[in-house]
């Protein structure tokens, strides 16, 4: 993946999920499915980790924080998933 694509889908992701500001993701490429017709573009997959403070009852906790963004190869974002 282009480096510079890279980075701006990383700031878009920070921009939206400011909890993993300085997360760097692992980066994947993905093959393409199979049963497609046309020609498949292939798709790259951005693991982002943290971990947020929180406080509830029983006093202050750590929650891990995972954000899971699909993205083209022209660095369209075609998904994203996080946990909660």
């Amino acid at each position: 993946m282009d480096p510079n694509i890279l980075k701006t889908v990383i700031a878009q992701v920070h921009r939206r999920f400011p909890e993993l500001a300085g997360a760097q993701p692992k980066v994947r490429r993905q093959s393409p499915p199979q049963s497609s017709s046309a020609a498949p573009t292939p798709t790259f997959l951005l693991m982002f980790h943290s971990s947020v403070s929180i406080v509830s009852g029983e006093g202050k906790r750590s929650l891990p924080r995972w954000v899971r963004v699909v993205v083209s190869e022209k660095g369209k974002i075609l998904k994203i998933t996080t946990s909660r």
